[in-house]
């Protein structure tokens, strides 16, 4: 609590102050506290106190006694000026008995402890009381221990306030007692604090300056003193404090010691602080201001690229710049003074442009115009203006400023931009019909896909030929990239991504090779990738050109076939003059010369005979070699007699054919997994036909020949001749356990009228014959052997 001393208001925060005071609430106290100015106009007061006065008094308007009677111990009557001054009398008495009455009748007796309120400079500011009732108003014998008892509350509230620290010193200054809030403010404990002298609280330097005496000197002499500075707590930190110190005295006037009360402002200090720094920020910026109110006119006189003048509120000219003497060609002498209408065209005159320029301004605040404006010597120029309302602190208007600026050059640029405009407007519409023109083409065409691609290879546009061609509708492939078109081993090898990089590295990238349709069918694409471009050279996106050349590509295999068989067959031909040359005359030389001996021999008849059989011998085999021949070149000119034919019953057939052959050699010819294929049967019976009676005839030991079919996908093969990796083919192995030989010989078995052993008997055609049924089917064959263990055969043929 803040007596005798300061003008600050009681310590609350609640809604019945001025808001002024430190934060306390002294609301829950069981006794009474008010405040007023000397003129008794209530300046705090707690619940307790609402409760006695029985109204709620408005803090700085109603008195606080407004509405209630007041009398002495003796029940007389009190004036509230004499209660007033007796404040300050009674200043040697503990406390003061009276009577208050409401104006409901109800009288409260009350033990009243007044105090008053000094500002800095020691003129009284107003009082602070404490009402404390007596519980029996009839008992004067009980009194005085009423006063005890609520003295004894009152010395209790006094240690519960926390945000004050309330402390008694003696005459000395040593400490008597400590509150919560001196333990809060200052940190020391009583048990810390009690009997040390109140001087620890101030600085090295205020204790050498001897402070803390000189303040108890002036309280002594005066009866308080106050003062506001920093004070120091027990852990070193320092805190703005406000102390109030009391002189007490003792009946006889002898001042007997001193309350001490100390506020904690740091909080009000720092934003004293901040309200002072803004000050001075505050006189800083207006100073700054006036300054720049001062560039600001001199600018304005000086800028010579706008006419920058001043309008009354009728419009007259007022002042005048450099820019608008240099724009308009008037000197101020000859336009301040003058309506501004003097500047705009006699037909804007006559229609009251000017004026309504003047009221537009008036009503929205400012208006804007462009137009043609008259100088001083008759010559007219594009001006822009704005005029804009100016008004003074209660919002009335008290004249205009306008701004021109000289936009002639603008105009006429303007204008011929304008020109330009049109003519890139006709420009744009004849290229945007002929761009027309061209995406409808390009939309049109079927024969080629004609696409677009991001920078990323994602697909933009779709025309006819592209769904054509890929099989695609617009809406299934805008978005998805162009990869999808290609294989998936391509793919993986990242064709497309280097189609790309090419195009970006040269502008364009060609390609030929095999492509996907939706439908997983494939065909033979020729595309090129072009890299567009943006007008600072920036690629932009891809166009993607594709034709279908499946038909040249099969035309192009087809004359490669061709080109193979032709030379195939001038092998064969090669082949037949080696026939004619040696193996077809050598039994004609061996009759020729026999039919000589035969001729010499007539007359001896065994001799005769012997050599008539070596003619019908050479005859014989002769026969035998043209027919092989012969049946070697028909395979070729077989026609087209393909039929689903079934290789496990040809291979019985033929076993029953070589039945005799295979009882007398004790042989055995097994078979599984051969199933029913797409072929000529007649050849498949020659093909197996060989090949089986070669394992029983070229054979030292009892013969065996093994025979397994299996279907495997082109995908699983070795690629050869006429392959297609799409087809399913019938992989079939032919083993025995003949004489075999040597392996590297396994190329010169298939050529004809080959023989690795002269001894044997045969034409060297049987697996010529072979590799060609199975050449004639688009298939392949392949040997492995070794010398006395045995032969396998591995043809491949195509199931369909």
């Amino acid at each position: 609590m803040q007596n005798r001393n300061t003008a600050s208001e009681p310590m609350t925060t609640d809604s019945k102050s001025n808001g002024k005071a430190p934060e306390i609430s002294l609301d829950r106290l069981p006794v009474a506290v008010f405040s007023c100015d000397t003129k008794g106009i209530i300046t705090y007061y707690n619940n307790a106190a609402e409760n006695i006065f029985g109204s709620a008094p408005k803090i700085g308007k109603d008195h606080w006694y407004d509405h209630l009677k007041i009398f002495d111990n003796n029940l007389k009557k009190i004036t509230p000026a004499n209660f007033l001054g007796g404040f300050h009398e009674e200043l040697s008495e503990d406390s003061i008995e009276i009577y208050i009455e409401r104006t409901d009748g109800i009288r409260y007796h009350l033990l009243s402890q007044p105090q008053p309120m000094f500002e800095n400079d020691g003129r009284l500011c107003g009082y602070i009381n404490t009402l404390i009732e007596l519980n029996d108003v009839d008992a004067a014998k009980d009194s005085k221990d009423n006063v005890e008892n609520n003295a004894e509350r009152y010395y209790k509230m006094i240690d519960e306030i926390k945000e004050y620290s309330i402390i008694l010193l003696d005459a000395e200054g040593t400490i008597l007692n400590w509150n919560q809030g001196a333990k809060k403010i200052q940190g020391y404990s009583s048990k810390e604090i009690i009997g040390k002298n109140f001087s620890v609280f101030y600085s090295a330097d205020d204790r050498e300056e001897a402070l803390p005496e000189k303040l108890l000197q002036m309280a002594a002499e005066r009866g308080n003193a106050t003062q506001e500075g920093w004070r120091v707590k027990k852990d070193g930190s320092r805190f703005w404090g406000s102390v109030t110190i009391t002189a007490l005295h003792s009946a006889n006037g002898e001042v007997i010691g001193y309350s001490n009360v100390t506020t904690d402002l740091s909080d009000a200090k720092a934003a004293q602080e901040t309200q002072r720094r803004h000050l001075l920020e505050l006189e800083h910026k207006n100073e700054e201001l006036k300054r720049s109110e001062e560039r600001y006119h001199q600018m304005i006189a000086e800028v010579e690229d706008y006419a920058i003048i001043l309008l009354d509120t009728q419009g007259n000219i007022l002042n005048w710049n450099k820019g608008a003497e240099k724009i308009k060609g008037y000197t101020p002498e000859e336009a301040i003074g003058r309506h501004f209408s003097i500047f705009y065209l006699a037909e804007d005159v006559e229609k009251g442009l000017p004026q309504s320029l003047m009221a537009k301004a008036r009503e929205v605040g400012k208006a804007t115009h462009e137009g043609w404006r008259v100088k001083k010597d008759g010559t007219n120029f594009w001006g822009s203006i704005v005029i804009t309302a100016l008004h003074d602190s209660e919002n009335n208007i008290i004249g205009f400023s306008k701004v021109t600026r000289d936009l002639t050059e603008r105009k006429m640029l303007e204008e011929k931009q304008d020109r330009i405009k049109a003519e890139l407007l006709h420009k744009n519409e004849l290229l945007q019909r002929s761009e027309e023109r061209y995406h409808k083409m390009i939309a049109e065409v079927e024969d080629y896909a004609i696409i677009l691609l991001d920078l990323d290879g994602n697909i933009l546009n779709w025309n006819k030929g592209a769904e054509n061609i890929k099989g695609y509708s617009e809406k299934e492939i805008i978005g998805k990239n162009f990869r999808i078109f290609y294989l998936e081993e391509d793919r993986k090898a990242g064709l497309p991504e280097k189609l790309m990089a090419t195009a970006i590295k040269n502008n364009r990238a060609t390609h030929e090779g095999w492509r996907v349709r939706k439908d997983g069918t494939r065909f033979w694409g020729s595309i090129v990738i072009t890299a567009l471009h943006d007008d600072e050279n920036n690629i932009i996106g891809f166009s993607k050109v594709t034709r279908d050349l499946t038909q040249k590509k099969e035309a192009d295999d087809q004359m490669v076939a061709y080109a193979r068989e032709i030379e195939y067959q001038n092998q064969q031909l090669e082949e037949y003059a080696y026939v004619a040359s040696h193996d077809l005359q050598e039994p004609l030389r061996k009759i020729r010369i026999y039919c000589e001996l035969l001729e010499n021999s007539l007359d001896k008849p065994e001799m005769a005979r012997k050599n008539l059989d070596k003619i019908t011998s050479s005859a014989s085999r002769m026969a035998t070699l043209i027919k092989d021949v012969l049946t070697y070149s028909q395979l070729s000119h077989t026609g087209n007699h393909v039929v689903e034919t079934d290789l496990g019953l040809i291979v019985e057939h033929i076993k029953d054919d070589f039945a005799m052959l295979l009882e007398q050699r004790n042989g055995q010819v097994h078979h599984s997994g051969l199933q029913p294929i797409c072929a000529i049967p007649i050849q498949m019976h020659q093909l197996f036909s060989n090949l089986i009676n070669n394992g029983l005839k070229f054979s030292d030991r009892q013969p065996r020949v093994e025979i397994v079919g299996q279907k495997v996908s082109g995908k699983d093969v070795e690629p050869f001749v006429n392959y297609n990796r799409e087809k399913e083919y019938l992989r079939i192995t032919i083993s025995d356990n003949g004489i075999g030989f040597d392996q590297a010989y396994e190329e010169q078995i298939f050529k004809m009228f080959q023989r690795l052993d002269d001894q044997r008997k045969g034409t060297g055609i049987g697996l010529a014959l072979c590799k060609k049924i199975v050449e004639n089917h688009h298939g392949d064959v392949s040997v492995k052997s070794v010398r006395g263990e045995g032969t396998t055969f591995t043809i491949l043929l195509p199931v369909k």
